[in-house]
């Protein structure tokens, strides 16, 4: 399903590598780690929907989202200035080391950052999680952009946050289909429990549902 191509969908170079940039954004967005969880998150959401649409729009936007995280680490990586080889940090002996955060600082920014994503399976609900994150990461770009002083790193953002706007286009939008066709809404056959599933026959088709009671039964 995935296939992968190795030309990037712009060009990102900068001025010149600036550590201060390098710990904005490693700080503020923890490197590509929490974009990458909601790709996660958006491929899981397509596996539980049995409606073949809403599953390639939810495929798309994870795709999407590696494809941004791609993009933001390897900007990342020249604005860090020493070279772009896997390092460990806490073996770090490079001058950017005294830019990193200690643990007990990164593990306060986390717990306060920290997402759950279940959603005991309502799509609707789940759509709105999502629209959340993009609208947060949304911020985090436009305010990362004005600090930032390479205009080449500000072109990258541009680029980060027009991606991010058509995400949250395609969420309203999907999130508009479900709020106005009821066919759509999770109330079908089969176990919703473990899936969502934007097919089946739904109760409140019929406009003015009935109720037997016993006294009627026996009447008839």
């Amino acid at each position: 399903m995935f296939i992968y191509d190795t030309k990037l969908p712009i060009e990102i170079k900068i001025d010149r590598p600036d550590p201060e940039s390098y710990f904005l954004l490693d700080s503020i967005l923890h490197g590509t780690s929490a974009g990458l969880k909601q790709a996660m998150v958006y491929v899981r959401q397509a596996f539980m929907i049995h409606n073949e649409t809403f599953q390639q729009i939810f495929m798309r936007l994870g795709a999407k989202q590696m494809s941004d995280m791609e993009i933001l680490a390897v900007l990342i990586h020249l604005e860090h200035g020493e070279d772009d080889r896997y390092y460990d940090e806490s073996n770090d002996d490079t001058p950017v080391f005294e830019y990193i955060m200690s643990d007990e600082e990164k593990e306060k920014i986390l717990k306060e950052h920290e997402e759950i994503h279940h959603v005991n399976n309502d799509l609707s609900a789940a759509i709105m999680r999502d629209l959340e994150f993009e609208y947060t990461r949304k911020e985090l770009y436009e305010e990362l952009q004005k600090k930032l002083k390479d205009q080449e790193a500000s072109k990258v953002f541009t680029y980060l946050i027009e991606s991010t706007c058509k995400s949250i286009d395609v969420l309203k939008n999907t999130l508009h289909i479900l709020t106005t066709h009821t066919e759509m809404k999770e109330f079908g056959e089969g176990d919703t429990h473990e899936s969502w599933d934007l097919d089946t026959s739904n109760y409140f088709d019929k406009p003015n549902p009935y109720f037997l009671t016993p006294k009627d039964t026996k009447e008839r």
